[in-house]
């Protein structure tokens, strides 16, 4: 089973709006319902979960009624987040293990509501790398150079940068093996961690790098607004 996992908990301060900015709009649409239009549209995943923070848990379960109304049968489960992003994830994956169980045939692909951009080659090369190597994660190769500074006001260093890449989402794991790995975590590690792969990279798990793209961008500013409205069509 192919299980795709929308994480939409976020309150998005820094976008400095009303609302968390997966519910703000790109020319008239919910950004939280263009990504989720990129999964059904796919057609490659048996079960779609989003996970909201649980003081919008009702007005997304309204947007996606009044979308779809019942002719997904039950292809779309809405679950609430926790106070942070990994917490948020062990809700998810603790609900599949509690419905489906924790599967070594099925694999988990994480993904923030707020990349809306995402395509169907994306979700589909992360798939078959998940299948094939267990943890991967989108990525695109770093094209500036990186420089080192410790106090904000000189830069005292530069990174080779060929050896350097940008985490994206989605990112796929084999769910036995993301069940096991999250469970190994205290309450106050996970709280600390701010990305999916970190859970991989502190256990010394090799994460597999599958395609990214420059337009799979993540929307957290006023400015990323502005340019998603410009590019969608």
């Amino acid at each position: 089973m192919n299980i795709g996992a929308i994480l939409a908990g976020g309150k998005g301060t820094r976008v400095g709006a009303a609302v968390p900015k997966q519910f703000l709009e790109i020319k008239g649409k919910p950004i939280i319902l263009m990504t989720v239009d990129k999964f059904l549209e796919s057609d490659l995943f048996d079960l779609i979960y989003i996970c909201v923070n649980d003081m919008w848990l009702g007005y997304t379960q309204k947007l996606i009624s009044n979308k779809y109304g019942n002719a997904l049968d039950g292809k779309i489960k809405i679950v609430t987040g926790g106070e942070e992003r990994m917490m948020s994830l062990l809700n998810v994956i603790n609900d599949i293990v509690k419905n489906y169980g924790a599967n070594h045939d099925d694999i988990v692909l994480t993904h923030d509501a707020v990349r809306p951009f995402v395509s169907y080659d994306i979700l589909k090369d992360c798939i078959e790398k998940t299948k094939e190597h267990g943890v991967t994660m989108a990525s695109i190769p770093v094209a500036d150079t990186i420089y080192k500074s410790e106090d904000k006001e000189h830069l005292i260093s530069t990174y080779d940068r060929k050896k350097l890449w940008i985490g994206q989402t989605p990112s796929g794991c084999r769910m036995d093996l993301f069940n096991e790995v999250i469970s190994s975590y205290t309450y106050d590690e996970l709280m600390s961690m701010t990305g999916t792969s970190q859970l991989f990279v502190n256990k010394g798990i090799d994460i597999t790098i599958s395609l990214g793209s420059v337009s799979n961008i993540k929307i957290t500013t006023p400015n990323d607004i502005k340019f998603a409205d410009f590019i969608t069509d």
